[in-house]
């Protein structure tokens, strides 16, 4: 019979491992679990490894739409990339594709859901019914539907033209990127308000109550206690934005489409006018495996801070 041991030094521990073979608390690799991972496995190479690698493959070929290049195209080597290096619109497209994912996802979905979500906490029962019911309608209305209604309200004679007081003015054509932004951040708070408001009833109403003793107010309520517990749901609410709004194609496309004067062309609906419209679809599988790059980089990026996160130390207790 083996003794159980509070704290074992490594001395105890390299005795209890001779007596009785492996250590338990060592990760342990089974070959069967390999078995259980090949439909994953599978799917995963299937519907991701392998359309990412043949559309990296493309972006280095001359592949066109129609013509002769279109079934006998050939690989090209660094072609594309010497163009695309050189192409001025790609690199003002990489500049709007950061202030709409990440002005209108990151930061004004997250900053809207978050405030909805605040708000309903004291609102009326009926209240937090019906703003919680048109959040969730606004998410899951499809994109064609939400690109009608914001272009039927900002365009000439449209409602918010008319609400300011400027009925002949043409809000998406003088400031197209603003309007769209406006509409993708309308589009995903919603969902934002959903994962904030479930994320406030873990906040522990004793640290609230505790800090109204001590005579802080509301807004030292929130900075200090619910904004820091909040931080994982902020982190992941601005990553999942970031992306919804990377794959946010049609808004701006049936809105705009990228224009005018490319003022709204970010780098997805730039891709696709590169494919289908100037029919170069070599060139624009290379735009696509930038999108890519970038998606991965952000996820990258929000899996550092997250572990950043989890090593730093542990917050300090409240006080006024």
């Amino acid at each position: 019979m083996v003794e159980l041991v509070s704290n074992p030094d490594a001395r105890t521990l390299d005795a209890l491992v001779a007596e009785n073979g492996a250590r338990l608390d060592k990760p342990r690799f089974k070959p069967s679990s390999l078995l259980l991972l090949f439909p994953a496995a599978a799917l995963l190479i299937g519907l991701f490894i392998y359309p990412v690698g043949y559309s990296v493959y493309l972006g280095f070929t001359n592949l066109q739409l129609i013509g002769p290049n279109a079934i006998h195209f050939r690989f090209t080597g660094l072609q594309n990339v010497y163009f695309l290096l050189s192409d001025q619109v790609f690199y003002r497209s990489i500049w709007l594709t950061l202030v709409f994912v990440v002005g209108s996802g990151a930061v004004g979905t997250t900053i809207l859901g978050l405030v909805i979500a605040l708000a309903l906490q004291s609102a009326l029962t009926s209240v937090r019914m019906v703003v919680s019911s048109l959040a969730i309608v606004a998410w899951t209305l499809p994109p064609a539907a939400i690109a009608i209604i914001w272009y039927a309200a900002t365009t000439q004679g449209g409602v918010f033209p008319v609400m300011f007081g400027y009925p002949h003015a043409d809000a998406l054509y003088d400031h197209a990127m603003l309007v769209v932004s406006l509409a993708n951040t309308w589009s995903l708070a919603g969902l934002a308000a959903i994962i904030f408001s479930a994320a406030l009833r873990n906040v522990p109403q004793e640290m609230l109550e505790a800090a109204k003793l001590e005579d802080a107010n509301a807004y030292q309520r929130l900075t200090r206690l619910t904004l820091p517990i909040l931080k994982p749901t902020i982190l992941t609410s601005a990553l999942l934005m970031t992306l919804l709004s990377f794959g946010n194609f049609t808004l701006i496309y049936l809105m705009t489409k990228g224009g005018p004067s490319g003022d709204s062309n970010i780098l997805p609906v730039y891709s696709y006018l590169q494919g289908f419209t100037f029919k170069k679809l070599g060139y624009a599988a290379l735009l696509g495996d930038v999108i890519v790059l970038m998606s991965g980089a952000l996820g990258i990026a929000y899996v550092w801070l997250a572990q950043a996160r989890r090593s730093g130390r542990s917050p300090k207790s409240f006080s006024v």
